[in-house]
């Protein structure tokens, strides 16, 4: 099993590898297209985007992840409803986003009809493009599923590139409109790529109630998870002001993309680990423990990387972002910690917990928000940058304390039948 797993890892990882590069490339010309204020009105705005774009799919997809013993008709089954309930709550939320992201930035050339471009983006057209995407992991077709999710990414290069021949004033309108463009041009293209390895169903029905509540209970966990990554960037601007936000969002970025391995590690070893709740076994119990080392040794790798690197990121960003370098050295401290939250997350959520892995990251949000509160008016920059540590420490901290708990009643064959309803599907 190890053999497979790195075999599949490595070839997840060469793809998010190329999307580690291809974000990087659209980051650093982001930054010099935008400038940090621009920037981060415009990164505030999106990092809102992301976050209501976990609650279209409704955890659908993890659904297919479940079910994908009884074959691929399972997953062309859930397909049926996946697809117009993503449509349906995709619209909902759109207007709601329009109307907070609206209220969240302070830059007036970030008008209604471009927030509602950026939503049109992130809550139509990714979460659709997400499901192919799940099809294909469903299928443990991981590399090609991170080929759908790259190619409206690398797209997005090709258009922010185009931006720099536009005027200042109509660059953030081009590019967000080329954005939309680009993920519909990569819609397709996961439709066709996803259609050669399954015959999906695309005659709408009704979710069930069972559906729905094992559905509603990952997308909370999407939802809660993610809002660690992207609750200091959607109240930066506010807290810090647009210039030291921009930079601390670019910087945060750059951090976020090194632990993509461990998160090319976690997509290969998922279907493998929603097996284990059916089949107990030695070899199960240890391919948790091998996740754990490697995220930790990726973790503080990165860390390294970040420390070292540092005084060369103004020369990357441009000069508008000076001072990036002594912000990048301060959250060096922090991949390790990312790493480890999101393995410990992704085990909770394969083997059936998403509610568990739900609980300790709210409960990290809640801790992120009291402390961006407490420390940010005081220190600046510097506050919101120990928020996030003192954060990451707690939920990593009790996310593995989980696992290990429920590792230990595994182990001792206390578990030999699968979890009950409200954790499980």
């Amino acid at each position: 099993m190890k053999g497979r797993l790195a075999r599949a890892s490595l070839k997840t990882a060469i793809m998010l590898g190329l999307r580690v590069a291809t974000q990087a490339g659209t980051l650093i010309l982001l930054t010099r297209l935008l400038g940090p204020s621009r920037y981060g009105n415009y990164a505030a705005a999106a990092s809102l985007a992301i976050v209501l774009g976990t609650l279209p799919n409704l955890g659908s997809g993890y659904i297919m992840l479940s079910r994908v013993s009884r074959g691929p008709s399972a997953i062309a089954g859930v397909w049926r409803y996946a697809w117009p309930l993503t449509v349906l709550l995709g619209l909902a939320l759109l207007v709601a986003f329009v109307f907070a992201s609206s209220c969240l930035v302070t830059d007036p050339t970030l008008t209604l009809p471009l927030l509602a471009g950026l939503g049109v983006t992130e809550l139509l057209l990714t979460p659709l493009t997400m499901l192919f995407s799940f099809a294909l992991q469903a299928l443990e077709r991981v590399p090609l599923s991170q080929v759908v999710q790259w190619l409206p990414l690398g797209l997005r290069v090709v258009v922010c590139g185009a931006c720099f021949a536009l005027p200042d004033k109509l660059r953030l309108p081009a590019f967000i409109a080329l954005q939309l463009a680009a993920s519909l041009v990569g819609l397709v293209g996961g439709w066709l790529i996803t259609r050669r390895h399954i015959q999906l169903d695309w005659r709408p029905r009704r979710a069930t109630r069972q559906e729905l509540k094992d559905g509603a209970s990952y997308a909370a966990m999407l939802l809660v998870a993610f809002n660690p990554s992207e609750l200091d960037k959607m109240i930066a601007v506010r807290g810090v002001g647009a210039q030291q936000a921009g930079i601390y969002i670019a910087c945060s970025r750059i951090m976020n993309a090194l632990v993509m391995p461990v998160v090319a590690m976690l997509m290969a070893a998922q279907p493998r680990l929603f097996r284990l709740r059916d089949e107990v076994s030695h070899q199960h119990y240890r391919l948790v423990w091998t996740i754990a080392i490697i995220a930790l040794g990726w973790g503080v790798v990165c860390g390294l990387a970040l420390a070292l690197l540092s005084p060369y990121l103004t020369w990357v960003l441009g000069p508008t972002f000076a001072g990036s370098a002594e912000l990048l050295r301060w959250l060096a401290v922090t991949p390790v910690l990312i790493s480890m939250r999101n393995a410990a997350g992704c085990v909770l959520a394969a083997l059936g917990r998403p509610l568990e892995r739900l609980g300790f990251e709210l409960g990290g949000v809640l801790i992120l928000a009291a402390s961006m509160l407490v420390l940010t008016p005081r220190f600046g920059v510097y506050g919101l940058v120990a928020s996030v540590i003192v954060a990451e420490i707690c939920m990593t901290v009790a996310g593995w304390a989980l696992v290990r708990r429920l590792m230990r009643r595994y182990k001792a064959g206390l578990e030999q039948t699968p979890p009950d309803s409200s954790r499980a599907i």
